[in-house]
């Protein structure tokens, strides 16, 4: 399969990062659900693993199932899902490097992963009762792309679960200032300005425009982005990523991408959501 420059420059992305010598944060590349709903601080690295635990609640995920996560990173959460509800899982990424630490975490646990693109899915028609993407969406281009894939894949009944980082007004609707920030988060987190042209009421239709049937669509942002960037800004843990990927990525290209995520919250420009969407059965 060939890829875009687009793609490519994704995958690179996550190679210059990856953790190949340690395993930091469990494997885990999500932001981490800082937060319970009550209030309650999560700790590490637990928060990575009640992000996939949030999401899938009430999914109704059986053993017999086929559950496909795009963006699957390192296979951490395919792990996750695979020992939660003992089901069929396979795994697709566009990242070299996470595909081949993913294949070396779930060696023995009968979990394939391929490397393949989120918006040209290697699969059939119907092949799935649950497609799970959690941070992959903002890379996308474009999200919609993934969205029709996705719904091409599902069975009839089958659930779209997505966990995502989404801006709150599209770029243009933004004073010059917020354009500014927004850009310097696309252009350092490698998104596409597909992902940056619509507000959260515009990506809600979207997803029904596919075909989908909207089941949950939650804002929660509070409990992720804080805990995350404080978390990552902390002296200790930029020493460590120092460390393990470099003092570049340690002292500079991680803090500077984890200010500007968090400036972006607190202004009000993005919000990260949960999403359940289903592809009803007479479709």
């Amino acid at each position: 399969m060939e890829f875009t420059e687009h793609e490519e420059n994704v995958s690179q992305f996550y190679s210059r990062v990856v953790d190949n010598s340690h395993d930091w944060n469990e494997g885990f590349l999500t932001f981490g659900l800082w937060k319970t709903k009550s209030g309650e601080p999560i700790p590490r690295p637990k928060c990575y693993r009640a992000m996939y635990d949030e999401l899938l609640e009430g999914s109704g995920i059986q053993p017999h199932h086929d559950v496909l996560d795009v963006a699957c990173g390192q296979g951490a959460g395919m792990l996750r899902v695979k020992s939660q509800y003992g089901c069929n899982a396979q795994g697709l990424d566009i990242s070299v490097a996470n595909v081949e630490i993913a294949e070396r975490r779930l060696r023995d646990t009968g979990v394939t992963v391929t490397r393949g693109s989120g918006t040209k899915m290697p699969y059939g028609e119907n092949s799935f009762d649950y497609v799970l993407c959690v941070e992959g969406g903002p890379h996308m281009n474009s999200r919609e792309d993934f969205f029709r894939e996705a719904f091409r894949v599902l069975k009839p009944g089958g659930k779209l679960l997505v966990a995502d980082l989404v801006v709150l007004k599209a770029l243009q609707d933004l004073r010059y200032l917020q354009q500014l920030v927004l850009k310097a988060a696309a252009k350092a987190w490698i998104i596409p300005n597909s992902n940056m042209c619509y507000g959260i009421d515009e990506y809600k239709q979207k997803v029904k425009d596919v075909g989908f049937k909207m089941r949950r669509f939650e804002l929660i942002g509070d409990r992720v982005i804080p805990g995350y960037c404080n978390f990552n800004l902390s002296l200790s843990v930029m020493r460590e990523q120092a460390k393990i990927r470099g003092p570049f990525v340690g002292y500079m290209g991680g803090p500077i991408i984890d200010i500007i995520l968090e400036k972006a919250f607190s202004h009000g420009l993005i919000e990260y959501t949960l999403v359940v969407a289903e592809k009803e059965i007479n479709q």
